[in-house]
């Protein structure tokens, strides 16, 4: 009895040409995806209200920069022009570099200024000569701090800020990267993998192979007959 096997591959799995001997449709039994779960970094932020403590303002630029523009005045003209020259150096020096060292856009330099002239005028009393001018400048520099603390005075009540906080989180999820498909062909069942999900039928081709025993039938048949001649 004659026999054959049937060899079945999908068609369009596999690019390219594929010596079959014809295709056919095959009904499609079931399909089921196939998971994998992965892993995607994520950044969530949120916004936080904290309190905090008020900061003690520091004298440090203030006396720096009002010895700097004491010094940079004193070089202008001379007697009580050199003097007020030097008090304004000092008081301006003061202002400026109490704002660069304590940053505060705030504050208003009002009684900086007016603290100043007035520390200038009331140093200026004090002295004769360099003694003077020192005196003047020691005074434009003091009265600077003393009438910006004075006109913006420091609150010992902590304040509220709103702060935002970041952190990575690794977020997971399961994504589809193929699907088992069993099909049945001339009353068989087959499964295999497919990248997509088919529909009703998917597309086979088959390959007829003749059966082992078959060819060996056939032979015993070709040597009795030559046995007999």
């Amino acid at each position: 009895m004659k026999k054959s096997l049937l060899v079945l591959s999908l068609v369009g799995l596999y690019g390219g040409a594929y010596a079959a001997d014809y295709s056919d449709t095959a009904r499609v039994i079931s399909s089921t995806p196939i998971y994998e779960r992965i892993s995607e970094p994520k950044r969530e932020c949120w916004t936080e209200t904290v309190q905090v403590q008020p900061k003690e303002r520091s004298m440090t630029g203030a006396i720096v920069g009002g010895v700097a523009g004491g010094l940079l005045g004193s070089q202008v003209g001379g007697g009580s022009g050199n003097t007020a020259a030097t008090g304004a150096g000092a008081v301006a020096g003061a202002v400026v570099g109490d704002r660069v060292d304590n940053q505060d856009s705030n504050r208003s330099a009002t009684g900086s200024i007016i603290g100043g002239v007035a520390g200038a005028l009331l140093g200026s009393q004090v002295g004769g000569g360099s003694g003077n001018k020192a005196a003047t400048a020691v005074g434009g520099i003091a009265g600077a701090v003393i009438g910006d603390r004075v006109a913006n005075p420091t609150s010992n009540q902590p304040r509220t800020e709103q702060v935002q906080r970041c952190r990575e989180v690794q977020n997971s999820r399961e994504v589809i990267k193929g699907y088992t498909v069993k099909y049945r062909y001339d009353g068989r069942d087959y499964t295999t993998t497919l990248p997509y999900k088919p529909g009703s039928t998917i597309r086979v081709r088959v390959n007829v192979m003749e059966d082992e025993g078959d060819r060996n039938d056939r032979r015993e048949e070709r040597d009795y007959r030559y046995d007999n001649r």
